[in-house]
């Protein structure tokens, strides 16, 4: 994966590179990796990891959930802080940082919970003829795609459903799937990931 792939579309660059690396080098750290086995796990170089745990690597997506899924984490492990939470917390309209992948698709987390079983809400900005192909998550992981405008087929490639403003679709994200923008979009993905112990034991394709 290309290190030079666009990540984020905020002005809060440099933040989040450095709280990604962190996010990245504490995880790491907490395995008694080194970059190398880090890299052998996720397919990436060494140099790739060590400039984005330094925070001056600039990930795509695609990047991040290599190193996500090496780690055995979901994406907003490397996105999030960890905070605690007021027991109402409003969102602003995509107040969060962005990040873009080589798609066209941009995303932002809405909400990341570290429960028993784990889960994450993504705002999606899809343009018109993106096709945001992803690989396998974590084994059990699941997806629930909301379309809020636009139209656009989500799902695995052989079980896809077609979604209008209103519409909504589950499926498994244990294999590939992908969503196929047929005009401009915006949809919520809600993923929820399976519990810890399994998580850490299942054993992940690599794309």
């Amino acid at each position: 994966m290309d290190a030079a792939a666009e990540l984020p579309l905020d002005d809060d660059l440099e933040a989040l590179s450095t709280r990604v690396g962190a996010a990245v080098a504490r995880l790491r750290d907490g395995k008694r990796w080194s970059l190398g086995e880090l890299g052998r796990a996720s397919g990436l170089s060494k140099t790739i990891l060590a400039k984005i745990e330094r925070g001056e690597g600039n990930p795509s997506i695609e990047t991040l959930w290599r190193v996500s899924r090496a780690l055995d984490v979901p994406l907003g492990a490397l996105l999030s802080p960890p905070v605690r939470w007021p027991r109402v917390r409003a969102v602003p309209s995509r107040s969060g940082e962005a990040i873009a992948s080589e798609s066209g698709m941009s995303a932002w987390l809405i909400n990341s919970a570290g429960h028993e079983h784990r889960s994450e809400v993504f705002d999606l900005d899809l343009p018109r003829g993106t096709d945001q192909v992803t690989g396998a998550h974590l084994p059990g992981t699941e997806e629930v795609i909301v379309c809020v405008k636009g139209r656009v087929r989500v799902g695995p490639h052989d079980a896809e459903a077609e979604l209008g403003p209103g519409d909504a679709a589950w499926f498994t994200a244990d294999v590939p799937h992908h969503y196929h923008a047929l005009r401009d979009t915006r949809a919520l993905c809600y993923m929820i990931y399976p519990s810890a112990p399994q998580a850490a034991t299942g054993e992940e394709p690599r794309p």
